[in-house]
C-alpha cells in the first residue's frame, strides 16, 4: 500500500489534529515504514502455527467510568462537541 501526503492529511483531519508540513513528511515516511513491515510480515508462512496465547479475555478490561469529577470534566473539555454529557467524536470506518 502507498501512503501518500494527502493520506497523512486525511488521517490528521479526522483526528482532529493540526499536522505542519514537516510533521506531514515525517508520518508519512513512518507509516511507510510500518506498512512495509507489515506487508513483510504478512508474506512468512505460519501454516501450523499454533496460537501460543488463546486466553484473550486476560488483556481486556473492564469499562469504568472515572470516579473524578474534575478529571472528568477537563476530559469533556478538550473535546468542542458533547452530547448527553460525553465527548462527542465523529463516526470513522
Amino acid at each position: 500500500m502507498d501512503i501518500t501526503k494527502k493520506d497523512v492529511e486525511l488521517a490528521g483531519k479526522l483526528a482532529n489534529m493540526r499536522i505542519s508540513a514537516e510533521e506531514t513528511a515525517l508520518y508519512e515516511n513512518q507509516l511507510k515504514a510500518l506498512f512495509n513491515w507489515v506487508q513483510e510480515l504478512s508474506a512468512v508462512n505460519t501454516d501450523g502455527v499454533k496460537l501460543s496465547q488463546s486466553d484473550l479475555a486476560a488483556f481486556v478490561r473492564p469499562d469504568v467510568p472515572v470516579q473524578n469529577a474534575v478529571l472528568a470534566q477537563e476530559l469533556r473539555d478538550d473535546f468542542a462537541a458533547q452530547e448527553n454529557d460525553c465527548a462527542k467524536v465523529k463516526k470513522v470506518l
